[in-house]
């Protein structure tokens, strides 16, 4: 036997089903927009006595890893003290979290002339070369 709901119980069971769905149509949104803050990877290779890139530019919570492809020792050495990896063998990696912002020089304490910057912005978006 079918249920007869008065327009008014209609009316706020519509209202019930288009609050749920809202409610999970924000929440949908809201995760989306978290995943997108951490942001992609961004690897950086130290070859030929080279970052590469020698330029990048991250979201700030975005983990970062250099490795070094190259046949010689180098480090990953922030001229702001905000990371130093120390010596990296070749075929090893040194991992570090984007923190804060801005211009980060960085360079190859065996290298002088190794140099390279990791501009870190407070937006969320993938990692650009």
């Amino acid at each position: 036997m079918p249920s007869r709901l008065s327009p008014r119980s209609t009316r706020n069971t519509d209202m019930c089903r288009r609050l749920r769905v809202a409610i999970l149509g924000a929440g949908l949104c809201a995760s989306a927009f978290a995943l997108g803050a951490g942001s992609e990877p961004a690897t950086i290779r130290m070859q030929k006595e080279a970052f590469v890139p020698a330029s990048m530019s991250v979201a700030a919570g975005t983990h970062v890893t250099w490795t070094n492809t190259d046949t010689v020792p180098h480090s990953v050495t922030a001229r702001d003290n905000r990371f130093d990896s120390g010596p990296i063998q070749p075929g090893k990696s040194f991992e570090w979290t984007a923190e804060g912002s801005g211009a980060v020089n960085y360079h190859c304490i065996f290298h002088p002339s190794m140099t390279a910057i990791l501009t870190i912005g407070t937006t969320t978006g993938k990692a650009s070369k």
